[in-house]
């Protein structure tokens, strides 16, 4: 057994086994030789007593086996793998697509029992792999001993390391096999479709292929049938006596009989002896109707319908199969395409007339944009091609849910204007409903059909033909045609009425995507017009073409003289640089700026400059808006200043509170554990309520360049400790893990110890706050290419890729459901502490999983 041998010589055993079949695999093309070797192999190589392969179709249908028993392999064994495969252990690797382990056949019920005498041998152990090729099963190898518990979780492995190699083989083995076969009979077909493409007259072919088909099948006779009204016209045959005479022989088409079946089902049939057969008819006519026993009828499908009938027939029973079969369907569709072309050929001269109709139809719908203009023309296109009594066009109103008939040409027009239908309603109402074309001979048979429009109008109808107005893949619409003139309508009439429906719907969108360009025109004049903001309109090189009336006020000039001069001629800061930009611009995308723009020599105006490159009338242009942002800015130094002044104010009360607290701490009783415990949390609460003071106090003379930082030498182990034990307790409430990781030693670094000393313990609070009960926090550092990385990582629920850069900066915060609310505060100073001191610091974070952040300190 191989689990018996060192590890080692597993391995090299697995390995040499693998390489033997790679190399024997890849050259062998037949099947049944590859199956036999693979079960050799590896029976061999795992010690199995016995074992099985099966090869499966792109369906998943059993199509070849082979099983191995004492020391000899046995192919061709299909029928006999069939009950394993559908009940058995090979199955259920099959539709699970993963191994199995049967440590014993007794005890495991995916084994297939095949009878009491294999129970009565005792229990087995088996294992089970598929062969995989692309996500498909295209085989399934099974090895079985006779000892319980005898294979190993190695065994297994081998054994699907050699499924991955024998799956490639077994399916090219598979695919060499059919197309030899293919190949066999694709001459005959090729000369047969070179006879079927040199004639319209069938009868020339039908002879040729069955001719050619007894060169590929035994048959004592063979027969062609084509179906003329309610009876089959023999109309060429092989193997019969007297074939002149019975050629032109009418049968009729009976149901119950074996010819009928396979015209009713249009699906090939293949019977074992036919005499035994009530559906089988024996004709005076036909005296060999009495010595046929197998027998195949094959359809002639044209256009998803019987047209005819293919027989093939042998005197012997039982002669005939699934290939036989195949070959027959084959021929049969080659008999079909003759039929078909003489079919199409007439129809050839029915779509030229109808082709010609849609030409004209499409001349007069482009000629007009008015909707009503176009419509009128398209009834009329429709009466004359379809040579009908009416026709009329009927609009779904969205908003009721209704069809309304909105056009209607011919008789008793002007009944029928404004009538309405419920969706789903009529024969209109079904053709919207399901967006499917539909032609009815005769109305009054047909389920669908609202009398009461008839009862209405006075207008009666017998046929109809109609096909769904689409516009923009919806059903907007239908066209309807009444009453045809002549007989009735013919199904090939629908396409007809299709493309001149598909032309009416494009009419009908074009009518109202000219009206909606109008209307948006004018509202995008408007909006230019009345925007607050100045606005310009430039070409790509900056010559100004338009501009609106705050532009003029804006600008202090004209719109006249505005007109053809350069937008980088109004004296705006930086023009060089904007003009750079706009050359880099695509369609769609916009450039932002806020530049001053000089007002007086003494004074600039702060605005904001948007740039976007758009198409108006099919031309690129700039859109250019110019905001001036001068009360922003106020207020923006106004809150600024404001909150400065409140942070001034609160440091002092804050100071004396934690001098309070210390002197209340020492003139307190150590052993009364519960206001040492109230103690503790406000000390912690007032200390934390300083940092943030001095934090947002540093946060503004960081944004100005303006901090005093005091750099002195320090241990960064020291003050991650610090900073983890101040947090510890906050850490603790919400029973969390946290801890710091081992660190090497780590040299000492020019830092302001304070500042970094809050960016540490921003860092950890903010962990804390933002990970769910029970999780954990790590705090770790290490040297790497001269700085020193620190990092936070907690188990939270992750930072979202697109804010990953975004919560650094100020006032910047993510809205999450059920999440803690921030400032927006706290790490846009980590981040400016961290730069003023020339480290920088990030965040790297998988949704679900947690985040890390990083900061560097140089050494």
């Amino acid at each position: 057994m191989t689990s018996d041998l060192p590890a080692t010589e597993r391995a090299r055993a697995s390995l040499e086994l693998l390489y033997s079949i790679s190399r024997e695999l890849t050259s062998e093309l037949d099947l049944n030789e590859l199956l036999q070797r693979i079960l050799k192999l590896t029976s061999e190589k795992v010690a199995a007593i016995s074992g099985s392969i099966i090869v499966l179709d792109e369906n998943g249908h059993l199509t070849e086996g082979a099983v191995f028993y004492d020391g000899k392999v046995i192919d061709h064994t299909t029928e006999k793998l069939e009950d394993p495969f559908d009940r058995g252990l090979a199955g259920w690797v099959f539709e699970n697509r993963k191994p199995a382990f049967v440590s014993s056949t007794l005890d495991d019920e995916r084994w297939l029992q095949q009878s009491a005498d294999e129970a009565d041998e005792g229990s087995r152990s088996a294992i089970s792999v598929p062969l995989l090729l692309r996500e498909r099963v295209v085989g399934v190898l099974t090895m079985v001993h006779s000892q319980t518990s005898y294979f190993s979780e190695d065994d297994l492995t081998l054994l699907q390391a050699i499924a991955d190699q024998a799956s490639v083989a077994v399916e090219n083995a598979r695919l060499f096999t059919a197309e030899q076969e293919r190949r066999r009979f694709a001459s005959t077909l090729q000369e047969i479709a070179r006879t079927i493409n040199a004639t319209l007259d069938p009868t020339q072919v039908f002879s040729q292929i069955l001719d050619q088909l007894a060169r590929l099948i035994t048959y004592d006779s063979a027969s062609i049938f084509v179906v003329e009204g309610e009876n089959l016209t023999l109309v060429a045959a092989r193997g019969l006596k007297d074939e002149a005479a019975i050629l032109g022989m009418k049968v009729p088409i009976g149901l119950n009989t074996l010819t009928g079946a396979v015209i009713k089902n249009a699906e090939p049939l293949c019977v074992e002896n036919v005499q035994l057969d009530d559906r089988w008819i024996k004709w005076e006519k036909h005296p060999e109707s009495e010595t046929i026993r197998s027998w195949i009828g094959a359809p002639l499908i044209v256009r998803d319908r019987a047209v005819g009938v293919l027989n093939v027939d042998n005197n012997s029973a039982g002669v005939f199969g699934p290939a036989e079969v195949e070959l027959v369907t084959a021929f049969a569709e080659q008999a079909a395409t003759a039929v078909a072309n003489t079919q199409l050929f007439a129809e050839s001269q029915r779509r030229v007339q109808a082709l010609s109709a849609l030409a004209h139809t499409a001349q007069v719908v482009t000629e007009s944009i008015n909707i009503d203009e176009v419509i009128k023309r398209i009834l009329k296109r429709t009466l004359s091609s379809l040579d009908a009594e009416a026709a009329s066009v009927a609009l779904l109103d969205e908003t009721t849910d209704t069809l309304e008939f909105k056009f209607v040409s011919g008789k008793s027009a002007d009944h029928l204007v404004g009538l309405r239908l419920k969706r789903g309603q009529g024969i209109a109402g079904w053709v919207v409903e399901n967006s499917e074309p539909v032609v009815i001979p005769d109305v009054q048979k047909d389920s669908r059909f609202f009398p009461k429009i008839d009862e209405q109008t006075g207008f009666i109808t017998n046929s109809i033909v109609a096909a769904p107005i689409m516009a923009e893949s919806r059903t907007i619409g239908v066209l309807e045609a009444i009453n045809h003139r002549g007989d009735t309508f013919r199904e090939e009439q629908i396409e007809l009425l299709m493309g001149i429906a598909y032309l009416a719907g494009s009419a009908i969108i074009r009518a109202r995507l000219f009206s909606e360009t109008r209307s948006a025109q004018m509202r995008y004049a408007s909006l230019f017009e009345d925007s607050i903001d100045p606005l310009l309109i430039t070409d790509l090189n900056g010559s100004i073409k338009d501009a609106n009336r705050h532009a003029e006020r804006f600008l202090g000039q004209s719109r006249e003289s505005l007109r053809e001069r350069s937008v980088f001629e109004l004296g705006i800061p930086y023009a060089d640089k904007v003009e750079q930009e706009l050359a880099q611009l695509d369609p769609g995308e916009t450039f932002s700026s806020e530049p001053p723009m000089p007002q007086s020599e003494d004074q600039s105006l702060p605005i904001e400059i948007h740039v976007k490159r758009i198409d108006i009338d099919q031309q690129p242009v700039f859109q250019w808006i110019l905001r001036d942002v001068s009360e922003r800015i106020e207020l923006e130094q106004l809150r600024s200043d404001l909150t400065s002044m409140i942070f001034h104010d609160l440091r002092a009360p804050i100071g004396n509170i934690i001098s309070s607290l210390e002197v209340l701490e020492t003139s307190t009783v150590k052993e009364d554990e519960a206001f040492q415990s109230v103690l503790s949390i406000a000390q912690r609460s007032s200390r934390r309520a300083s940092r943030l003071i001095e934090s947002l106090l540093d946060l503004d003379r960081l944004e100005a360049g303006n901090a005093v930082i005091d750099k002195q030498k320090t241990s960064i182990t020291a003050l991650i400790k610090e900073a983890v034990e101040e947090v510890r307790p906050m850490a603790e409430a919400k029973e969390h893990t946290l801890e710091i990781e081992p660190m090497p030693e780590l040299p000492e670094v020019d830092i302001d110890f304070d500042l970094i000393l809050r960016v540490m313990t921003n860092l950890l609070e903010n962990a804390i706050k933002y990970t769910r009960t029970g999780g954990e926090i790590r705090v770790s550092a290490q040297k790497a290419k001269g700085v020193l990385d620190v990092s936070v990582r907690d188990s939270g629920s992750g930072i979202p890729p697109a804010d990953r850069k975004r919560i650094f900066e100020k006032y910047a915060r993510i809205h999450r459901k059920g999440k803690p609310k921030g400032r927006g505060l706290g790490l846009a100073f980590c981040r400016l502490a961290v730069e003023a001191h020339g480290g920088r610091i990030w965040v790297e974070s998988a949704e679900g999983e947690g985040s890390t952040f990083h900061f560097t300190l140089p050494l």
